[in-house]
């Protein structure tokens, strides 16, 4: 996981987006924090982060589907992890650099699915 050192987390369930960045903290990895999906791909592109984590139900206009099909045209090597507990997505309506992890995930499914991606983008 040497590639990945900082990640935008979009989650707006505020217990679990502080226990996710306190897993990645504990692995090394810091975290870009963000409630929605609105605005983040422009956050995105202003930031220096090496993948993004994002739930699918997020408030606001667009969901994680959107803004992780936003972020590989932004980014197409990006390493994405799309998480939901509801909505279960086929792989096909995933961008490429994508995989789902449902809720509920340990942090070893996360750092796994980072790692498949890192390692898929190489």
């Amino acid at each position: 996981m040497d590639q990945i050192r900082r990640v935008m987390v979009v989650e707006d369930e505020v217990m679990l987006l502080l226990d996710l960045m306190d897993n990645l903290a504990d692995h090394g990895i810091d975290s870009l924090p963000l409630g929605m999906a609105d605005g983040a791909a422009r956050t995105l592109c202003k930031s220096d982060v090496d993948a993004l984590i994002t739930d699918i139900d997020l408030p606001g206009q667009n969901s994680g589907l959107d803004l992780a099909w936003r972020c590989a045209q932004l980014k197409p090597n990006l390493p994405i992890v799309v998480v939901s507990g509801g909505v279960r997505p086929t792989q096909a309506q995933l961008p490429p650099n994508a995989v789902f992890v449902p809720k509920p995930y340990g942090i070893n499914q996360i750092l796994s699915a980072l790692d498949r991606r890192v390692r898929r983008a190489a």
